[in-house]
């Protein structure tokens, strides 16, 4: 497993899409796995720009990458 890196911090909302997507997982079951309720993770992967929207913390993120990995 990778260390943290906060370095490599990107919210994107596209690349978290990517991250569950490659963990096999439905939105809902990637937000359970990190322990997130559903509402939170719609609001990280909704589009940027959007009223909805609201960039990931980088631990968000990093749970997501493992959950990929």
């Amino acid at each position: 497993m990778k260390k943290p890196n906060a370095d490599r911090y990107d919210p994107d909302p596209r690349y978290l899409r990517q991250l569950i997507e490659a963990a096999g997982m439905t939105q809902l079951e990637a937000a359970a796995r990190i322990g997130i309720d559903g509402r939170t993770i719609r609001r990280y992967l909704a589009d940027k720009g959007t009223p909805a929207y609201r960039a990931a913390p980088y631990p968000v993120q990093y749970a997501l990458e493992a959950l990929a990995d």
